[in-house]
């Protein structure tokens, strides 16, 4: 990473500043989106527009010019010499209030930066974590908050068990999520994908995906209908990877290239 786009101005990235008293950095007050970069455009930039807005509204942090960070995108991946990238675009509320009490309706730090984008891997393996837990009633549930200290210890206990991501559950004990991705199941033609109801963040490749589900021949249906014992295959899905087959959940295997799984990662291929 050599130059970021910081509250309007590219700069080196070595270079740029952050105040000190920016609740962000104290208290993780703000909200982030991870979005794929290509042909000089951002992959379902309306989605990722629309999620981190109505966060920011949520927050009572004030809009940014939405404009300034789309054309800043393809400045900032040029200014780099990346044709694809994963662009992280970050809104703070800044140094607007003192300990629990925030000033709110301000302009916050906007920060947006661009890393090549790395090969997706074919498969990978999950391991099922029993904590932390996903609820449903987090803001988590509606967008990316800052802070991702569960995720991340989440993520440190899969990797000493030797496995790629965490599988998350709800507080009932039922499926949720990957520590970074969305996760869904297949059976026959049936789908399950679960979402907020299970303390799942609805990603955009999600949406996108349940949106086309008619093109892979296959129907959604509740998680709590089909339980993930009975799945015949399993993948993950997120904006930086798209579509990655699950080869093993703890000890239990699937096959990587279950034709569902083909399918579906051939579509969000095609998506915009």
């Amino acid at each position: 990473m050599s130059r970021v786009w910081l509250n309007g101005h590219l700069v080196e990235a070595h270079q740029a500043r952050i105040d000190p008293g920016d609740r962000g950095f104290l208290l993780g007050d703000g909200a982030f989106e991870t979005m794929r970069f290509e042909a000089g455009r951002i992959r379902r930039w309306p989605a990722h527009r629309s999620r981190l807005s109505a966060a920011l509204d949520i927050l009572q942090i004030a809009q940014p010019d939405w404009l300034a960070i789309e054309d800043a995108s393809r400045a900032l991946a040029d200014a780099n010499a990346l044709t694809v990238a994963i662009l992280r675009l970050t809104i703070t509320r800044g140094p607007h209030g003192r300990g629990m009490d925030a000033v709110h309706g301000e302009a916050g730090t906007v920060l947006v930066t661009a890393l090549a984008r790395p090969d997706a891997p074919v498969s990978i393996r999950l391991e099922p974590v029993s904590a932390p837990r996903r609820d449903p009633a987090s803001q988590a549930t509606r967008f990316k908050p800052i802070g991702y200290g569960d995720e991340l210890h989440a993520r440190r206990l899969a990797r000493s068990a030797g496995a790629d991501m965490a599988l998350l559950h709800d507080g009932e004990g039922h499926p949720s999520c990957a520590d970074c991705a969305n996760v869904m199941w297949i059976a026959g033609n049936d789908l399950a994908a679960p979402g907020p109801e299970a303390g799942a963040l609805s990603g955009t490749t999600r949406a996108a995906l349940l949106e086309r589900l008619s093109q892979a021949g296959l129907t959604l249906v509740p998680s709590a209908q089909l339980a993930l014992e009975r799945a015949e295959a399993v993948l993950v899905c997120n904006a930086v990877q798209g579509v990655v087959a699950v080869r093993a959940i703890g000890s239990r295997s699937y096959p990587a290239n279950h034709w569902a799984v083909t399918r579906l990662r051939e579509i969000e291929a095609e998506l915009d």
